[in-house]
């Protein structure tokens, strides 16, 4: 016979399951979370400019979750995520499909550092300096547009508080 506390955890569980199936809110995994804002960055650097439609993680909550369960992603659009103060923490790939290139920004924008995020490999990308904000695009995004280190993630002015 199975304990209360046992049956308890087992349907937790089963509704955990079902919650990761579907990404946590019923939407397909492939399109913007419609919870989170989107906005248009530009990065510019080595004389060129691109835009990018990003969708913004502000909340503790919206940065764990980030890309997470996502099976594609346009390649104009990335996520940025913006934090409440300096921060130094690094970035993983825990149920993350995409292979992504996470960009670590300075307060201005200025990318400080790139690193490759390999789908669902958990080793914890840390840089080597602290940043203020983070851009997740695919991987090989800034490289193909000519892209990189010093170059400048422009965002528009009004963006809503980290929290």
């Amino acid at each position: 016979m199975v304990g209360r506390s046992m049956l308890t955890a087992l349907v937790t569980f089963v509704a955990f399951v079902a919650f990761l199936a579907c990404d946590g809110a019923g939407n397909d995994t492939d399109a913007p979370r419609p919870e989170l804002p989107t906005v248009e960055v530009r990065v510019e650097g080595n004389g060129r400019s691109e835009t990018l439609t990003v969708e913004l993680a502000i909340t503790t909550d919206q940065r764990q979750k980030g890309l997470m369960f996502r099976e594609a992603m346009p390649e104009d659009a990335g996520m940025l995520f913006l934090f409440p103060r300096q921060s130094s923490g690094g970035f993983w790939m825990r149920n993350t499909y995409l292979p992504l290139s996470i960009a670590y920004l300075a307060a201005d924008g200025t990318v400080l550092e790139i690193r490759s995020g390999t789908p669902l490999d958990e080793t914890i990308l840390t840089p080597a300096q602290p940043y203020y904000m983070v851009l997740e695009v695919n991987q090989g995004w800034f490289e193909r547009h000519g892209l990189g280190v010093g170059s400048k993630v422009v965002v528009p002015p009004g963006l809503p508080a980290a929290s």
